[in-house]
């Protein structure tokens, strides 16, 4: 079986010959420094340069799939925020919030994700990579921190508490067309789409605001996506312990786990399939033996789809991703 075919048939719970090996793009994406030597322009930017990014990412790495973009700015930037946009160095940033009250956000702004310059360059670069044989996921950073990157997250997190419906009602507009910024990616071609809320954790909305102010939302994208018969993976970082059992309730159809999680509790505790989560510290500066070592007691620990476990550093030395990825593809299965 192809790449593309071993990913979907792992995403609806078929047996395959080994796990898939992948890094989705956005907030979870192999596009370091060293992939991007050769490439003149802005990856973030620029279509061609975003274009031939993704394929030196998969050509390089031996990562099996296509993902764009490669930051988590691009959701946020239509709400007025201020942007450093990033180069081969440093990854996209947030330098200024809205600082308007969010009702005249929500008045003020429309976002129509055809219409919007980097969204629509991501949908082109999507269009241009769709094939039949690698994998194209199409990568979208959740509501709250997407929320949490348009306002300060300190006044957010404090209107939990004192304004929890009008927080609500501004997630809400932010995953509307979050949706629609899905479908838009499915409609050029996105076999997979993969969505990461590293803001949405446990530790920061605890159990309760976590049901409350991510679970009906999440089930309303992904409800959406799956409708487009595409399957969704959900990325949540840091320590899931109080939430994990939420996260069967939201209907993805792959889970990713930070470094943090053990995976044979949460293999314990998920009906569905699971995804990581080798250390990214670990993939930037340490040895071989010890990549290779984490990568098969991950998949020992029962993980479906192996990938790194959070977003990965600039500095990360392609040879550690090969590590991995070539340990997957060869290391216990010649």
């Amino acid at each position: 079986m192809n790449q593309k075919e071993r990913l979907l048939r792992v995403l609806k719970g078929e047996k395959v010959d080994r796990p898939p090996v992948i890094c989705p793009g956005g907030m979870l994406n192999a596009c370091v420094t060293e992939t991007l030597d050769d490439i003149t322009g802005n990856h973030n930017t620029e279509k061609a340069a975003m274009l031939e990014a993704a394929k030196r990412v998969y050509e390089l790495t031996g990562f099996e799939n296509y993902g764009v973009p490669y930051c988590m700015t691009i959701e946020a930037e239509p709400l007025g925020v201020k942007l450093d946009v990033g180069n081969k160095f440093v990854e996209p940033r947030v330098m200024e919030y809205n600082s308007n009250p969010l009702e005249d956000i929500m008045a003020e702004y429309s976002v129509v994700p055809k219409e919007e310059k980097r969204m629509n360059m991501v949908l082109e670069v999507i269009n241009e990579l769709k094939n039949d044989e690698v994998p194209v996921i199409g990568s979208i950073t959740g509501h709250v921190s997407t929320a949490t990157s348009i306002v300060d997250p300190l006044m957010a997190f404090k209107m939990i508490r004192k304004e929890p419906e009008m927080l609500y009602k501004f997630f809400k507009y932010v995953n509307d067309y979050l949706i629609e910024y899905a479908i838009e990616m499915i409609k050029a071609g996105a076999d997979v789409i993969a969505i990461s809320d590293p803001t949405a954790t446990g530790e920061i909305l605890g159990s309760k605001n976590f049901e409350k102010f991510a679970v009906p939302l999440y089930k309303e994208i992904i409800s959406a996506i799956h409708k487009l018969n595409v399957p969704v993976i959900i990325h949540i970082c840091g320590n899931t312990r109080t939430i994990i059992d939420s996260l069967n309730l939201i209907g993805a159809d792959a889970i990713s786990f930070d470094s943090i999680v053990n995976l044979r509790d949460a293999r314990s505790r998920i009906s569905t399939r699971l995804m990581g989560n080798v250390n990214t510290q670990l993939l930037h500066t340490g040895k071989r033996e010890k990549i290779i070592s984490i990568t098969k007691n991950c998949i020992d620990s029962g993980t479906d789809i192996v990938s790194p476990a959070c977003g990965l550093s600039m500095g990360t030395p392609v040879d550690n991703l090969k590590a991995m990825t070539e340990y997957v593809k060869k290391g216990i299965y010649e």
